[in-house]
């Protein structure tokens, strides 16, 4: 696969964190660093150096392929969900990276890292989840945070079982019913992860995870001219 800048920032922030223990806090950043290293078996090099903590409840994370971020984000809010924890706020941002040797993403500069950080600081009370593209790339820049907003409004519901089944259905290999059942523990029928993945509204997550990762980002980011919508001329 060709090597593109054009990468993925996940800024996130734990949920009500000032409600948290010291020892549940810890534990709620041990849930994220978990979860990352299970994304970073998804495909060698996704996950540039280690995810970052910093003032206390936020975190930052990078990834090298733009596609799959939105797939990153939903897994790390389930991964939480699914532990009964917390939740937390994610804001993808999809942009150039300057390209600098070293793993430590704090030291890292560039669009994507813009992007997202201004995606979380906007972020109103009514939304978890967005996602962040430069203007240039026309419409699609002011329709992504409204899909962010719309999976959010169903991540929102998910009980912690629900969630828990729709982390093992995330994997990349989009496992059928049978594989996600197998891969619980203890495992569960495949009619029971059917009525779970119905009640969490994920196959119309999954479309639009779909559809964000047939988008070809660095042909829709680095295009000179994004296509714009056609204007209705009244008669």
């Amino acid at each position: 696969m060709t090597q593109s800048t054009i990468h993925a920032v996940l800024t996130g922030d734990i949920v009500k964190s000032s409600r948290l223990r010291p020892n549940q806090l810890q534990s709620v950043r041990a849930s994220l660093i978990s979860a990352v290293e299970a994304v970073r078996g998804w495909k060698r090099g996704l996950v540039k150096g280690k995810p970052e903590f910093f003032r206390g409840d936020a975190w930052q994370l990078l990834l090298t392929d733009a596609a799959i971020a939105m797939r990153v984000g939903i897994f790390l809010r389930a991964s939480l969900l699914a532990q009964g924890l917390t939740d937390t706020r994610v804001a993808i941002g999809l942009g150039e990276v300057a390209q600098v040797s070293s793993n430590r993403i704090s030291l890292l500069t560039g669009q994507a890292f813009s992007l997202s950080g201004r995606g979380l600081d906007k972020m109103t009370k009514y939304s978890s989840m967005t996602i962040e593209i430069p203007q240039s790339a026309g419409p699609l820049s002011d329709w992504l945070p409204v899909i962010g907003l719309l999976c959010d409004s169903l991540i929102g519901q998910w009980t912690s079982r629900q969630a828990e089944i729709v982390c093992a259905a995330l994997d990349p290999t989009e496992p059928d019913h049978e594989k996600v059942a197998r891969a619980l523990r203890p495992t569960i029928s495949k009619q029971a992860v059917a009525k779970a993945l119905s009640g969490a509204n994920w196959y119309a997550i999954r479309e639009a995870m779909r559809l964000f990762e047939e988008t070809s980002w660095e042909s829709v980011l680095r295009s000179k001219n994004p296509r714009q919508p056609k204007k209705v001329v009244s008669r």
